[in-house]
């Protein structure tokens, strides 16, 4: 199984526990399925906040915007209603 690193914490893991970011149209959103083409980035479902506080969305994929679904999906808490 391969391996990818998660950019919230940056350890590594098998790619199957892992979320597979994606850009689509300057929004990054969730490219597990189907699989979505494009630069991907991976993620442990609970180090979104991680992400998040380190700028590391920002960084794998500059200049684009989080989907609040996405977010919503990942870590409810971290979405204001």
């Amino acid at each position: 199984m391969p391996r990818r690193t998660c950019i919230g914490c940056r350890r590594t893991d098998e790619q199957s526990s892992l979320i597979r970011l994606v850009r689509r149209g300057g929004t990054v959103v969730d490219g597990t399925r189907p699989r979505a083409e494009g630069r991907g980035a991976y993620l442990h479902p609970g180090c979104v906040v991680m992400a998040v506080e380190r700028r590391a969305i920002g960084r794998a994929f500059p200049g684009a915007t989080v989907d609040a679904e996405l977010l919503r999906l990942l870590d409810p808490e971290s979405v204001p209603e």
